[in-house]
């Protein structure tokens, strides 16, 4: 028996080198989300009022990844990624 699991409406873009893949959870203010890169795979469920307070969560989270990795503090703010989201559909395995 195969099970097959819903896909879910997210939304991903690739900043400071890492995948970002942002979801809504159920409850009112949660939001699901992913870090990906070349070698590892993080996820986190966090709180934000609004959609794209939660981009700048997620994008803040990676930018600090990628600065404490090189410490180059000179990378792009957060918002020169907000207009940068595509819409994909993934299943919860992600």
């Amino acid at each position: 028996m195969t099970t097959i699991a819903a896909p879910k409406l997210a939304l991903t873009v690739k900043a400071y080198g890492f995948e970002l893949y942002l979801w809504k959870e159920e409850m009112e203010r949660e939001w699901g989300a992913t870090l990906r890169d070349s070698i590892q795979s993080a996820g986190c469920i966090f709180e934000e009022d609004n959609l794209m307070l939660a981009k700048l969560h997620l994008l803040g989270e990676a930018r600090n990844r990628a600065i404490s990795r090189s410490g180059n503090a000179d990378l792009p703010g957060c918002d020169a990624f907000l207009n940068s989201w595509k819409p994909i559909n993934m299943t919860k395995s992600r």
